[in-house]
């Protein structure tokens, strides 16, 4: 695949190639001059997820690991021989980490991280209550709709 024809696409696929995070790779592009720093993380998030962009981004850490010489059978290795030196120095944790780090490897493990939001809607009037669902706050607070019947 050819350099991507957006220079700035191009630039923020090769910092993520790097090893910069999104947020970083977003700004080395030239993006983000005077964007608060959640709407540079929104947009390099929304950048990273084009096909384009992931595609190059593949293709750029694969030549990298190819440059090399690295392979997954290679860092599988290493990592069974940490997991064979953990059990033997008796060091439980590290074995974990060895086996966790196979699984991310061959994409059996995947990191997500898990957004709990809240939504907080203003009282109309005071109340005692703290915590409500979205439903006892609209039949507590929401306007009543006046139902419309045909002009006269």
């Amino acid at each position: 695949m050819p350099a991507i024809r957006n220079p700035r696409y191009e630039r923020f696929a090769q910092g993520i190639a790097k090893g910069k995070s999104q947020h970083d790779a977003y700004i080395y592009a030239g993006y983000a001059p005077n964007q608060k720093a959640k709407d540079v993380r929104s947009n390099a998030g929304s950048l990273a997820r084009k096909p384009e962009i992931a595609a190059r981004v593949a293709e750029l850490q694969a030549k990298q690991a190819q440059r090399i010489g690295i392979t997954v059978d290679d860092l599988l290795v290493e990592l069974q021989e940490m997991l064979a030196l953990a059990k033997r120095v008796k060091q439980p944790a590290a074995g974990v980490g060895a086996i966790l780090a196979k699984g991310k490897l061959l994409g059996l493990i995947v990191d997500k991280a898990e957004v709990e939001g809240s939504v907080r809607k203003p009282a109309r009037r005071p109340t005692p209550e703290t915590r409500m669902t979205m439903d006892q706050w609209k039949d507590q607070f929401a306007p009543q709709h006046v139902a419309k019947g045909p002009m006269q």
